[in-house]
């Protein structure tokens, strides 16, 4: 269970007992927990990068970016509250391992689908079962120690990073068709499914028993990210819909050119979320948030003026992707050093569940504002909104005490 209904016993394996086992022991239980944050990042850049030619060839058009983007966030917004309320209630293992199992079949068919109706309804499931191993496994990780909390997020978005980079290279050899990478990407769920059945204890913590309200998990630090990650939502969303369709269809860049820059997002989150983290943990997370977030302002802006110049895109986009790449899991971080021990898994889900709000609103903004200019667009989707979230991020208190119950 996330807890034990009593006082710790002795004979109890828990994450938090067998990590404090050793640094080795406690590395493992990192990565392990944050594979399927790999597996969110493969799948994300597989379709997305992929996104025009299946498009095509389902018949369908280019409004159904939009739609489809939509339709992926909502499944994960759907359930990102319940994965985050879960971690709080039941065993954290087999709540990751269910939604790891949904995506697998869901990430498969996206391969294979045939018309419009069934491209939504399979990106729907691929959200629906990142929706809840998205908070379950961000809490499990940012749950463990205090002082490593920067750090041990920062996992999950190297690991997110590591599959956002490695996405479209994997697809590209394979356009215009794509059905083999998502079958890959669900292999790579089946191991993550072993692995987790093996290495992570059934028992998260063993805290006593306590009446949980979800009215605890709000104050100062928790509205004003909530607003922030709203926007941030909007911005990544408008950027997964139509940032690879600005690239190959309105600056015509070649196709290995395109992959190249657009795989930059992934690489910035890869490069640079741990030692964003790191820092995070030396200087506070309230920094740490404000500083992803100014590199998340600095591509946003810049991806939508240099127009086809190619060093710059790539400069931008990798900044673009050092600041997404950490953001949302410092916010989450942020977010539980602010609240009770006993509600870390509720708050990750609401952070989560605003940010995936905000995330059904990017592709259709994106879209409505195209008539104004694919640029104008992006300067409005992308750089307004991750400028305004940037701005909130700076009226956020620091914590400097630990608020783990030790077990």
């Amino acid at each position: 269970m996330a807890r034990e209904n009593a006082f710790n016993p002795s004979h109890v394996e828990t994450v938090r007992s067998v990590s404090r086992q050793s640094p080795g022991r406690f590395i493992l239980i990192l990565i392990v927990a944050a594979i399927p944050a790999f597996l969110e990042g493969f799948d994300t850049n597989l379709f997305t990068y992929g996104a025009p030619y299946i498009v095509h060839n389902v018949h369908g058009t280019p409004a159904l970016l939009g739609n489809v983007a939509t339709g992926f966030a909502l499944g994960i917004a759907v359930f990102s509250m319940l994965g985050g309320y879960l971690f709080d209630r039941t065993p954290v293992k087999y709540t990751v391992m269910a939604s790891i199992l949904l995506f697998a079949g869901c990430t498969v068919w996206t391969g294979f689908v045939s018309n419009p109706v069934e491209l939504w309804i399979a990106r729907l499931g691929v959200g629906l079962g990142v929706g809840i191993f998205q908070p379950a496994g961000a809490a499990l990780l940012g749950d463990i120690f205090w002082e490593t909390r920067g750090r041990a997020l920062s996992v999950f978005s190297v690991l997110f990073g590591l599959g956002l980079f490695v996405g479209p290279y994997l697809i590209n050899p394979f356009l215009p068709h794509y059905q083999t990478p998502f079958v890959l990407s669900g292999i790579a769920a089946i191991i993550s499914l072993i692995l987790f059945q093996i290495f992570i204890p059934r028992t998260y913590k063993v805290l006593e028993r306590q009446h949980l309200k979800l009215s605890g998990i709000f104050n100062r630090n928790v509205i004003i990210l909530s607003i922030a990650i709203f926007l941030f939502g909007i911005t990544l969303f408008g950027f997964l819909s139509y940032y690879s369709d600005y690239l190959i269809n309105i600056l015509h860049l070649p196709q290995g050119t395109s992959a190249g820059i657009y795989s930059m997002g992934g690489l910035g989150g890869l490069l640079c979320a741990f030692p964003i983290g790191y820092i995070a943990d030396k200087i506070g997370r309230k920094r740490g948030v404000s500083l992803a977030s100014l590199f998340i302002v600095i591509g946003s802006f810049g991806m939508f003026t240099v127009s086809a110049a190619v060093t710059p895109l790539y400069i931008l986009t990798f900044l673009f992707g050092a600041g997404w790449g950490i953001y949302v899991g410092l916010s989450v971080g942020l977010a539980q050093d602010s609240t009770d021990d006993a509600m870390a898994g509720s708050v990750t889900g609401w952070i989560y569940l605003i940010f995936n709000v905000g995330a059904l609103l990017g592709g259709p903004l994106f879209a409505a504002l195209i008539p104004s200019g694919f640029v104008m667009a992006g300067l409005i989707t992308l750089g307004l909104t991750s400028l305004l979230s940037f701005l909130l991020t700076l009226f956020t208190q620091p914590v400097l005490r630990s608020n783990i119950v030790p077990e």
